[in-house]
């Protein structure tokens, strides 16, 4: 694996960990925080 693509791969699960994490924070609901939280732990990268 390159470089460029350990940028690219690393810049992919910061955008990926931010967008988890302004869903979580948008929520209306502990259950589908706490479903969002479940997606984001079985992520494979």
């Amino acid at each position: 694996m390159s470089i460029v693509d350990r940028v690219r791969r690393r810049r992919l699960i910061n955008r990926q960990d931010r967008a988890i994490d302004r869903a979580w924070h948008s929520a209306p609901t502990q259950a589908m925080r706490d479903e969002i939280a479940i997606f984001a732990q079985r992520r494979t990268f």
